[in-house]
């Protein structure tokens, strides 16, 4: 963004209000248009889409729009790092960030793999796994909905998926939150770790195969080299993680919190699916995802946009678009327009786990409430703290409490308490194969 464009920027870091950034979207959109100047953080400058058709045009367009930040101008001025930045804006050598050719040599492995998953066994994993979450609290009459349950899942399903025990996912899960928080210097450390999990997790893979994603993705006809393989399995689990994350909470939060859509759903008129769909247009947990950088000069809106400079996906600020607004169905507050929400991008670059993504929120949805009779939340629901992040729209936690209940997951051979690493799984994890070792690592920091 050159000195050209408007003087008039509007800072998207720094403290997230209570309810949410709708009010700047739509004054944004007011005053600017269907794209406004932003600022990411101090002197690193971009454009954020507002209209929807808008965000959908550059999402359909790769030929205009590259999804690789190396062509950023901030890249280029020396003010972003792609090799060092927050995950936002940084590069990495995976499908995310590939246009074209590139781009469906890395994804193909992916959609591949990812249409072998055996759905319905998938499905009975995931229900164990929430039971098992369940059932560490349950006694209790009291939990935090994200760190608890909400945050572990995602990482223990797709842990799964890769064709690991449990114990594995609990360490995943651990070093991520590690990553996202605010200890710098464990995040570095958590980060190196990360790495190594999935370099050897393909090392495994290699040695011993099995009916599991990273093995199909080494078989896969693309060809990626090992590296390459550790990169997209890395990208799998970071895609999944913190969204799927944040739709359960969010939705979660909605039930408790919003009386017309618990009775609509509780009455059998809003089913657990669509119900999701009423939080990814209402309370959508990508708010914004960069980027796009245009690659040559052209005119969106009242906007003069310069090859180089980078767009972001307004997901939050799209769903407002008087153009597409839902209407309120029947006096229930549902939003309607189902499906047509950007949750899960468009384009060349849509989410290929979106399905797997959609099951995993129901089944954690729906398990809580038949396991958690009487819930309530443990707070008023303006206490509530929301994850300081224009990108991400979730809670840190989600105290509630409910009638203390009975355990209902069989006793298993291994201990797979979340922090724990299972017994059984550290005998079986051989000293010379270094993630078993990273394995024995972890678990001693726990102890």
């Amino acid at each position: 963004m050159t000195n050209a464009h408007p003087v008039e920027v509007t800072r998207l870091y720094g403290t997230t209000p209570g309810a949410g950034r709708d009010d700047l979207w739509n004054a944004l959109r007011e005053h600017h248009g269907p794209v406004a100047p932003v600022e990411l953080e101090s002197g690193v400058r971009a454009w954020l889409l507002l209209g929807y058709h808008e965000n959908l045009a550059v999402l359909q367009n790769q030929h205009l729009f590259s999804r690789d930040t190396r062509r950023w101008s901030e890249v280029a001025a020396g003010r972003v790092d792609p090799a060092t930045a927050r995950p936002t804006l940084s590069w990495r050598p995976n499908a995310l960030y590939a246009d074209g050719a590139e781009h469906a040599r890395l994804r193909s492995p992916i959609v591949d793999s990812l249409a072998r998953v055996d759905m319905s066994a998938t499905a009975r994993t995931v229900r164990r796994i929430a039971d098992e979450l369940v059932d560490a609290f349950v006694a209790d009459g009291s939990a935090d909905l994200v760190s608890e349950y909400a945050d572990p899942l995602p990482v223990l399903v797709v842990n799964s998926l890769y064709g690991l025990p449990d114990g594995y996912g609990y360490m995943l899960g651990d070093l991520t939150a590690i990553v996202l928080g605010e200890d710098s210097r464990r995040g570095e450390e958590a980060v190196a770790r990360i790495h190594q999990y999935f370099s050897e997790l393909v090392v495994r893979k290699r040695e011993r195969p099995g009916p599991d994603l990273v093995s199909w993705m080494l078989e896969h006809p693309a060809g990626l080299s090992d590296d390459e393989v550790a990169h997209q399995a890395a990208l799998i689990n970071n895609a999944s993680h913190q969204a799927t994350t944040h739709l359960i909470g969010n939705t979660m939060r909605t039930l408790l919190t919003d009386a017309r859509i618990r009775t609509a759903h509780t009455d059998a008129l809003l089913p657990t699916h669509e119900l999701l769909d009423h939080v990814m247009w209402t309370d959508a947990p990508c708010q914004i995802l960069p980027a796009r950088i245009a690659l040559q000069d052209t005119r969106i809106g009242n906007a003069e946009i310069r090859a180089g400079d980078a767009l972001l996906i307004g997901f939050a600020a799209a769903h407002l678009d008087p153009a597409v607004r839902c209407d309120r169905d029947g006096g229930t507050g549902v939003s309607s327009g189902r499906r047509a929400h950007l949750m899960f991008g468009a384009g060349p670059h849509a989410c290929p786990a979106r399905e797997l993504s959609r099951m995993i929120a129901v089944i954690a949805v729906t398990a809580l409430q038949e396991r958690l009779a009487g819930m309530r939340l443990a707070v008023a629901p303006e206490e509530l703290r929301w994850v300081p992040s224009p990108f991400t729209r979730g809670l840190r936690e989600l105290p509630v409490t409910f009638t203390p209940g009975e355990p209902v997951a069989p006793p298993r051979r291994e201990s797979a308490e979340p922090g724990g690493a299972p017994e059984a799984e550290e005998a079986d994890a051989p000293e010379d194969d270094l993630l078993g070792r990273l394995l024995h690592w972890w678990h001693d920091l726990r102890v």
